[in-house]
């Protein structure tokens, strides 16, 4: 044991003292939380620039109450509280046929678009805000239309239909902001239209069809002393982005750890480095003091980033009283456990594959099925989190490769997990983890010394089996 500690010992402070950890240690946050502030840089810079753009209102009846609705939203709607311009003026330009008959409208816009003069151009059917008639497509129901009769009920057919398009004409297709505002402000005033037209009160029918939002409750409960406990709102941040976050952090702090013990065995087999330690420890006490330290460096990590979180949800105001509460005692200390776990199962995969490989490139053929075991958990996170008391989550609860993130999660998000399936998930995966533990240190003592054309996995099963 005091071997495997010196091995331990060494291993650690050899990790920690490089210039790699303590720029990984700065850089994950930012990895992590890349995203936040990607958006708070492109908040920062957005493009203000007036963007202009004309309407074809064929039906003469919407362009007035878009134009009132822009002009609102260009005097309100982009300033924040103090004033600061946070979107880009929309410019309604005017369009007068008379000033270009003979000319396709479609046509001559596209061309200003084209030029930048335009960010687009709607174009409204005549026919738009009255109710759709019915325009049955000509077929072989009914009586039998031939020549110039059936051509002139598709061309009738398809000039209702395009009466009553509507359509917006861009080379900018991704910036959807305008076009989604048009499509609701057309829309209402249509819809209301419709409804004054069918001798209804539109403001009525509002009123009548006002859409209620659904609030997610959680279960009302009965105390020890028969007290009923009214049902609270759920937080979903709580609920679902506690548990994942963690769950993604754990599986983060094993990808840094685990094929860099890889690398870290390999290097040392390369350079002859292991056949002098192999001369003071045993191969098992080499394996085990390097998973221990690669465990210890995980969790020294763990300690910095759930403590910087613990300082953040602590202090910030903006964090809901839930999300501090589902941060409790018990989640860290099972985050904690599994945590060890994944790095023993893992770590033991790989320091067992750079033992068996003598070059670089050997590993890549070994390293794919590694991978797909680590990676396995994050290809099922959405249907997990979708359904988490569901036969798929279950099983993949119990299957110890995949059993630390995946049970991790299904215990922080309701409805948790039955009495016993904690239990016994800690102890499937602690069997795994001695089980790879055995089998790697078993690879280890043969890989360690030998050198040439890396093995397959049928010798390296050989190896496991061999006395």
């Amino acid at each position: 044991m005091s071997k495997i500690l010196s091995v331990l010992i060494n291993e650690y402070l050899r990790a920690v003292r490089t210039k790699a950890f303590i720029i990984g240690v700065l850089v994950t946050p930012l990895l992590m939380g890349g995203g936040a502030i990607a958006m708070a840089v492109a908040e920062n810079s957005k493009d203000l620039t007036d963007r202009h753009f004309v309407v074809v209102d064929r039906s003469e009846m919407l362009t007035e109450t878009i134009a009132a609705a822009i002009e609102s939203r260009n005097a309100h709607d982009i300033f924040d509280d103090e004033g600061e311009q946070e979107d880009p003026k929309w410019i309604l330009e005017t369009w007068d046929p008379a000033e270009h008959v003979g000319e396709r409208s479609d046509q001559v816009l596209s061309k200003r678009v084209d030029d930048g003069e335009l960010i687009g151009f709607l174009t409204i059917g005549a026919d738009v805000p009255e109710l759709a008639p019915d325009i049955p497509e000509p077929t072989g129901d009914g009586p039998e239309l031939a020549g110039d009769a059936a051509e002139l009920a598709r061309a009738e057919a398809e000039l209702a239909r395009g009466d009553r398009e509507l359509a917006w004409f861009t080379d900018t297709p991704t910036y959807n902001d305008l076009p989604n505002t048009l499509s609701y402000l057309v829309n209402t005033a249509v819809r209301r239209h419709r409804i004054s037209g069918a001798n209804m009160d539109a403001d009525l029918v509002d009123k009548l069809s006002r859409r209620e939002e659904i609030t997610t409750m959680g279960l009302v409960e009965v105390d020890e002393s028969g007290n009923v406990i009214d049902a609270k709102e759920t937080d979903k941040i709580a609920d679902v982005a506690v548990p994942v976050g963690l769950a993604i952090m754990l599986f983060m702090l094993v990808m840094m750890s685990t094929p860099a013990l890889m690398n870290n065995v390999l290097e040392e087999k390369m350079q002859r480095i292991a056949e002098v330690l192999v001369s003071a420890v045993t191969p098992f006490q080499l394996l085990m003091g390097k998973l221990l330290a690669a465990a210890l460096v995980s969790l020294t990590l763990g300690v910095i980033y759930v403590g910087g979180l613990l300082i953040f949800v602590h202090n910030a105001s903006i964090v809901p009283p839930a999300v501090v509460e589902a941060l409790d005692l018990g989640t860290l200390l099972l985050f904690g456990v599994f945590l060890i776990l994944t790095l023993l199962i893992h770590g033991s995969i790989f320091a067992g594959l750079g033992a068996a490989c003598s070059e670089i490139q050997d590993t890549q053929t070994l390293l794919m099925p590694a991978m797909l075991i680590m990676i396995l958990p994050m290809m099922f996170l959405g249907p997990v989190i979708q359904s988490p008391d569901g036969t798929l989550a279950k099983v993949l609860s119990f299957f110890p490769p995949a059993t630390p993130m995946i049970m991790f999660m299904r215990v922080g998000i309701p409805p948790g997990v039955d009495w016993w399936e904690l239990p016994l998930a800690l102890v499937l995966c602690l069997a795994f983890a001695i089980l790879s533990v055995w089998a790697a240190s078993r690879i280890f003592r043969v890989g360690i010394l030998m050198q040439g054309k890396a093995p397959s996995w049928r010798q390296m099963w050989t190896w496991i089996r061999a006395e």
